[in-house]
């Protein structure tokens, strides 16, 4: 009886696709989104807390405005230096897995960072912070989607994106209200000055110490156990699925086997003969073969045009979006000095001089600044709710492509401000269709690349998207004291170049795969299609 073939009925056959679809929508997909906001929470801390500690540190640590500027670019290093060692590791060894070790150790470095006393240690310490949260911002994306019926992986990423605002919005308003509190501040022992903004650094890593025992709990994605040639393990979380959603046993499931991928068969079977004296070494082959595959027809189009569109899109959202509270703490300063006068934007650059004599030590803020912060991050709020709303009823590119259009059209008209007021009105908009941009082209991602390298794909553009934003700073602090148009009109071609790529943008891959089976004299015959690629 052993080599007795096995039967199929056609009805218990399905695709990934329609097998997800068949799990339902319930209990199992709103804890997989709550876990992945947790994630996006916590990497969305990690991007914004330079701006709200480092300041307060500076009057306790005693270091200087470049030694600032060197604790900011190492977290970018960081996040640069670890882009394509996650995406292989989650290709590899699983999305899961890396999500709960690089939260842990994130997290505890983090608190190690808050009780470290020298600039040196807190260099060293941010390095790591952008190294290992790289790994849930190249990651969580794909983990979330790879659960999700096809129906709603854009507006289930788009949601996803709020969280990151979130995150932002949330920073401004504890930064408020921890960071001036004196009565925290005492010495431990002989060398460890506790001060708020260490309180600070201890509560962001909470949040991300729970997400990553959060971790523990949830399933390894399906997707990837298919990709790796595993259908036993994918239609055993399937059920699981299936079973949380509808209150089921597991075995009800109406799909008893799955489709195969000819080419994700094909790919696992050259992994499967690669013969190495080591894991790491088998590793790296795979990402040399998967780096190879980004690059050849038919993928050459989608890299080409996602890496160009993020690299576009973190060019304008960590270049111009970081020095958008300088512009405004330099119209409050014009507007005060000069109520009568109307100052173009070039004009402030002359407000640098009044800055440096006015500098005080005290990790204080201003109403005024914290207000617009937390109306910049509200408004991006809104506008990424509002886009997740419509993201079923469009395309998956389409939102992007606009969202990118109106930061380029923003971005360029900040040269043309006035006040303050219409620096807010302007600042909103601009951070709001960034933002949205940044989260929604990784669902282009998801939709376009093949399930065995998605992740490697994810992680390249992350790195162009990084390398766009360190050019774009380095280019904001070159030119904004002295010719800030500059910075500012390239920005605004370089998104609204992003933008109008997302016209070239595919429409998704049609994998047709179709499996014709009847039994005749008791042989299957399996007649499988080719997969189809088309551009329309």
């Amino acid at each position: 009886m052993g080599n007795s073939p096995e039967f199929f009925d056609l009805k218990d056959l399905s695709d990934y696709d329609r097998a997800v679809k068949k799990t339902g929508y319930g209990r199992f997909h709103y804890e997989i989104l709550a876990v992945s906001a947790m994630s996006i929470l916590s990497m969305g801390f990690q991007n914004g807390l330079s701006s709200y500690v480092f300041p307060a540190a500076q009057c306790d640590l005693n270091f200087s405005s470049f030694e600032l500027g060197i604790l900011n670019t190492a977290f970018m290093i960081g996040g640069i230096a670890s882009c394509f060692l996650w995406g292989v590791l989650a290709d590899n060894l699983g999305r899961k897995k890396i999500l709960f070790i690089t939260h842990l150790i994130d997290a505890i470095v983090t608190i190690v960072c808050s009780v470290l006393p020298s600039v040196n240690n807190l260099l060293v310490c941010r390095f790591l912070n952008g190294f290992l949260i790289g790994a849930p911002g190249s990651i969580i994306f794909t983990y979330v989607a790879e659960f999700q019926p096809p129906k709603y992986r854009s507006p289930v990423v788009c949601c996803c994106g709020i969280f990151f605002t979130i995150s932002w919005l949330i920073l401004p308003l504890l930064a408020y209200f921890i960071l001036p509190l004196e009565n925290v501040r005492f010495t431990l022992g002989n060398f460890i000055f506790f001060a708020p903004w260490r309180l600070f650094l201890i509560i962001l890593a909470v949040p991300e110490l729970l997400t990553a025992l959060w971790f523990l709990r949830m399933p390894e994605s399906p997707k990837f156990f298919l990709a790796k040639g595993s259908q036993a393990k994918c239609l055993t979380i399937l059920r699981k699925m299936y079973s949380i959603n509808t209150g089921e046993h597991p075995d009800q499931f109406p799909v008893k086997h799955l489709v195969s991928d000819m080419k994700t068969d094909m790919q696992h079977q050259v992994s499967d003969n690669i013969v190495c004296s080591g894991k790491l070494m088998r590793i790296l082959i795979s990402m040399k073969q998967q780096m190879k595959s980004l690059f050849r027809f038919p993928l050459l189009l989608v890299t080409v045009l996602t890496c160009t569109i993020m690299f576009a899109n973190m060019f304008g959202m960590f270049g111009l979006g970081l020095w958008l509270p300088e512009i405004f703490v330099r119209f409050d300063q014009f507007e005060k000095l000069y109520p009568n006068a109307t100052p173009s934007i070039t004009e402030l650059s002359a407000l640098v001089k009044v800055n440096d004599k006015n500098l005080s030590c005290e990790a204080t803020f201003d109403a005024s600044v914290t207000f617009n912060t937390v109306v910049i991050a509200a408004t991006s709020l809104v506008f990424n709710f509002i886009c997740s709303v419509i993201a079923t009823k469009l395309h998956f590119k389409v939102i992007p492509l606009v969202t990118m259009l109106i930061g380029g059209a923003t971005s360029a008209s900040i040269y043309f401000l006035t006040s303050s007021l219409q620096n807010l009105v302007v600042a909103s908009l601009f951070q709001a269709s960034m933002i949205t941009a940044n989260m929604t082209i990784g669902s282009i991602a998801v939709e376009l690349f093949p399930t065995k390298v998605v992740g490697i794909a994810m992680c390249l553009m992350m790195f162009f998207g990084r390398l766009g934003a360190m050019a774009s700073s380095f280019l904001f602090g070159l030119y904004m004291d002295t010719q800030c148009h500059i910075p500012i009109f390239i920005v605004g071609g370089v998104v609204l170049l992003g933008g109008l790529l997302c016209f070239l943008v595919p429409k998704k891959s049609n994998r047709s795969m179709e499996r014709t089976l009847s039994i005749t004299t008791g042989i299957e015959v399996a007649v499988l299609s080719g997969y189809d690629v088309k551009f329309r």
